[in-house]
């Protein structure tokens, strides 16, 4: 039986990012209309990822954490800018 590679493993520093910044918004009732819970987008934009649940919270999050961008906290996402760029 093979082991299963837990997130926390796999992707150690969106893990670091996800567990610090991610939120319960159920009793918050001028955020919840978008989902029950939110996270910060990694690029510092300002704007956050809404879901429902949380595991799909961490899909989008994951997602946008390998999405290339300047300003993001993965680094991943700041050498794909860099190497497409530049």
């Amino acid at each position: 039986m093979e082991k299963r590679i837990k997130n926390s493993e796999k992707h150690p520093e969106a893990w670091a990012f996800y567990i610090a910044q991610a939120r319960n918004i159920v009793d918050e009732p001028t955020l919840n209309k978008f989902g029950k819970y939110r996270i910060p987008e990694p690029n510092r934009s300002g704007s956050f990822i809404y879901a429902d649940k949380v595991e799909e919270l961490w899909s989008r999050f994951i997602e946008a954490w390998y999405t290339e961008d300047i300003n993001s906290e993965s680094v991943y996402g700041k050498i794909q800018y860099i190497v497409n760029h530049f």
